[in-house]
């Protein structure tokens, strides 16, 4: 097969990594690139670097780089721009190739494949095409999901409009269901079954607890799935929020009238959900959205826990939600980390 060199053009159209795994015990690795509703996947080993020892000592550098997300100065964003050099002419293909027609979550969850092996010649990155992996095209979506899905309103990818302004470079977040609702949609993993379990039974049991509708939480409005009952992912309440968080509020120098506006309604919504027999869980301020009216949205129930915000003995729990909402109020007035 020909090799894709890398070589200088015009500026590709844009694009994004959705998804990036790797092993340092294996040293292998995965990038998953889309860019105008077309994923190239880009496979890579310590064996493909053997004829390179300059490029096997950086490309095992990488990986200790993604182990730990920053090292010696360099992050795993620094990875993919050395990794994902070569595929620069490949994705500059794509820049004439316009789309037609209103886009639907089947465009993104159906998008056709590239798959290249990432390796040195002649102390030169290099892609080599590869034949297509059914695994590759099973990555999104949970087969012999749980019977709670059941309970819930079905719709088709096909269904599923995106937004207009919907970037073609990333996975869609903003969609509009069959009656012109807007939606957050969740995407779910191949190896999601375990959170798609538990993000079902806490939004049945917040829609059975009778908790007020005026209550600021993410809610499930119905799941996108195929004939066969894959589960591709949850479609949520939209939150108009321009994807800021607690945290950006807090780091952009909010005023004090806000914070402390931010604070009762956060503290409101948990008591309110621990009066209903509801737990927050994974409570921090990422799972804190600020919408445009600068009202606190509480969102994320799939359970876990964050290192430092919730004790992990306590996940889960009424106390966990409390010891968190202690360490968000102080965060939120100081509008510094503590020491956790």
């Amino acid at each position: 097969m020909n090799e894709v060199a890398v070589v200088n053009s015009v500026l590709p159209p844009p694009w994004s990594v959705i998804e990036f795994t790797f092993s340092n015990l294996d040293a292998d690795a995965e990038l998953v690139v889309m860019c105008n509703h077309v994923r190239f996947v880009i496979h890579a080993s310590e064996n493909g670097f053997t004829s390179s020892p300059q490029l096997r000592e950086k490309y095992l550098f990488f990986l200790e780089v993604a182990e730990n997300y920053e090292f010696d100065g360099c992050t795993v964003e620094d990875f993919y721009d050395w990794a994902l050099e070569p595929l620069l002419p490949v994705l500059c293909e794509q820049t004439h190739v316009s789309k037609t027609g209103t886009a639907t979550l089947h465009d993104f969850l159906y998008a056709p494949i590239q798959e290249y092996t990432l390796e040195a010649k002649s102390d030169k990155l290099v892609l080599r095409p590869r034949k297509g992996h059914a695994e590759t095209r099973l990555m999104f979506g949970v087969s012999q999901a749980d019977s709670k899905c059941q309970l819930w309103p079905g719709y088709l990818p096909s269904e599923i409009q995106l937004d207009e302004e919907a970037a073609y470079d990333s996975i869609p977040r903003r969609v509009i269901l069959p009656d012109g609702t807007v939606a957050f949609f969740k995407l779910m993993g191949r190896g999601d079954k375990s959170i798609l379990d538990k993000e079902l039974r806490s939004y049945e049991k917040a829609r059975n607890s009778g908790l007020p509708s005026s209550v600021r939480i993410s809610r499930l409005l119905g799941l996108v799935k195929d004939e066969r009952g894959t589960v591709f992912g949850l479609l949520l309440t939209h939150i108009d929020c321009q994807g800021q968080t607690l945290t950006c509020a807090v780091e952009s120098d909010a005023p004090g009238f806000l914070r402390r506006q931010w604070i009762t309604e956060i503290t409101q919504t948990v008591f309110c959900l621990h009066q209903h027999g509801l737990v927050w869980g994974d409570a921090k301020p990422d799972n804190v959205l600020i919408d445009g009216n600068q009202n606190a949205w509480v969102i994320d129930f799939g359970g876990g826990y964050t290192e430092g915000w919730v004790p992990k003995n306590l996940a889960g729990t009424v106390k966990g939600d409390l010891t968190a909402l202690t360490k968000i109020v102080d965060y939120v007035e100081s509008g510094t980390l503590v020491s956790m």
